[in-house]
């Protein structure tokens, strides 16, 4: 197995010149025609620059920079199984196809689908994830996006009881809270500090009150943030109601005491007002996920509700299983025309949709202070567009939020970094190879459905 972390690269003074910045500051700044220095993985200045000596030039002019995109919620160990759970609910496509299929992983066969599912990220300008892990096969998958070049939080999928479970992924309590605190100790600030770890209880279903327990603990011991799924289809909720004594997610959270966690919940299509209540004042953020939540049939989250009720919400593209394709720019524009749909064509801006992926999708993760925004003294992050491109030529006064959200996808990804270091450069990988990776990815993929004994 290749590590392309003992690929050495190094920083040096980068300007960006001549580019049309989307800071998504709080002012939602637009500098035309600006440069941005990059000195030791971080924004030293924007504006008008003079090159450093020695410094590369890279010409952005007629280009669109702005922050590099943020998933706050996705599933790479599930790359490898596009379109192998089609046409199923939520329970029947865990249960049926997905949970045998993350079964069959190995360390060898996570670190390949990881890091196939980490390509199609960067190429796609995301460039900070949060991952929700698998079960066998976490130290693999860790491994490959502390590889990337992703700034991540990522950490091992929890899991100790379910219908439905291969037993492999249901070991015993206290061997799965060891086993996590293992992992967090061994990968927690790898990559030059880029992955930070999380703790990954999959959702009610599939974790026992002890289990619940001691991720609360872990986590208030440790500083560890909880992320989950919860509220994601009605359907669910429902299990959970019979199996909790009428409970649903919010409740049971409260009761366990999670809410004293830096929660974040993946999906809440199904939150409500009452739930909001409860929640507020909390460190507690949801993650939405449109693709995945319309092609699952689960429904559509009021964004506009998380947002009065000042809850941090971010966005995701789930994983290939559910959504198909891990291209952030796609659940941008979806998120902003569903809302438009639930609330008037007014309710959603384009720049509403886009800071999902950005300054609120930095806040729902807690990076507000790192990532998000085009400011002096945060890591340098970014996404170049190039607005060469017919589907973002527009006449000099349409606004670029709108342009961005509505007509980008990752067709127009020209350049990305992540602290400063050229992952992706003329749309193309500058470290990762991708030849590679599908070579090792479709070895890999065959031997794991072999083992699932899934019939496809």
């Amino acid at each position: 197995m290749i590590r392309f972390s003992e690929i050495v690269t190094t920083a040096s003074d980068l300007l960006l010149r001549g580019g049309t910045l989307l800071t998504l500051d709080a002012q939602a700044t637009v500098l035309r025609g600006a440069d941005l220095l990059i000195r030791e993985g971080r924004i030293a200045s924007i504006g008008h620059v003079e090159p450093p000596a020695g410094a590369r030039v890279l010409d952005v002019s007629g280009c669109l920079v702005l922050p590099g995109l943020i998933q706050g919620h996705l599933h790479l160990g599930q790359t490898f199984f596009r379109g192998l759970a089609e046409e199923r609910r939520l329970l029947s496509w865990l249960r049926e196809r997905i949970w045998p299929l993350e079964a069959a992983h190995d360390d060898e066969s996570a670190y390949w689908c990881a890091m196939l599912g980490a390509a199609e990220c960067l190429l796609g300008g995301t460039t900070t994830i949060q991952d929700i892990g698998i079960g066998p096969g976490a130290r693999g998958l860790l491994q490959a996006i502390a590889d990337s070049g992703l700034r991540a939080f990522a950490g091992q999928c929890l899991m100790d009881s379910g219908d439905g479970m291969p037993a492999v992924m249901r070991p015993d309590t206290d061997q799965v809270l060891a086993e996590t605190a293992a992992l967090g100790d061994e990968f927690a600030g790898k990559a030059e500090g880029r992955l930070r770890y999380v703790l990954n209880p999959r959702f009610i279903l599939s974790c026992s009150d002890p289990l619940w327990e001691g991720v609360r603990e872990l986590s208030l011991r440790r500083g560890w943030p909880v992320h989950t799924h919860a509220l994601e289809q009605r359907d669910e909720t429902l299990a959970v109601r019979e199996l909790k004594g009428g409970r649903d997610e919010v409740q049971y959270f409260a009761d366990q005491g999670l809410l004293a966690t830096d929660l974040r919940l993946a999906h809440g299509v199904w939150i409500t007002h009452e739930h909001l209540d409860r929640v507020r004042g909390g460190r507690f953020s949801v993650v939405h996920c449109p693709s995945s939540n319309l092609k699952l049939g689960s429904g559509v989250a009021d964004l506009l509700a998380f947002h009065r009720a000042g809850v941090p919400v971010g966005i995701g593209c789930d994983g290939a299983a559910c959504s198909n394709q891990l291209d952030n720019f796609a659940e941008v524009r979806l998120a902003g025309l569903l809302q438009k749909v639930k609330h008037g064509p007014d309710a959603f801006s384009g720049l509403d949709a886009l800071r999902l992926a950005t300054s609120e999708g930095a806040r729902a993760l807690g990076l507000q202070n790192e990532v998000g925004t085009i400011e002096p003294g945060k890591h340098a992050d970014l996404a170049v567009l190039a607005s060469d491109r017919p589907e973002l030529w527009a006449a000099p006064q349409a606004d670029p939020h709108d342009l961005v959200a509505f007509g980008a996808s990752r067709a127009v990804v020209r350049h990305v970094l992540v602290g400063g270091r050229l992952e992706v450069e003329e749309g193309r990988l500058t470290r990762l190879n991708l030849e590679e990776i599908y070579r090792e990815s479709e070895r890999c993929l065959g031997e794991l459905i072999r083992r699932s004994g899934v019939g496809l």
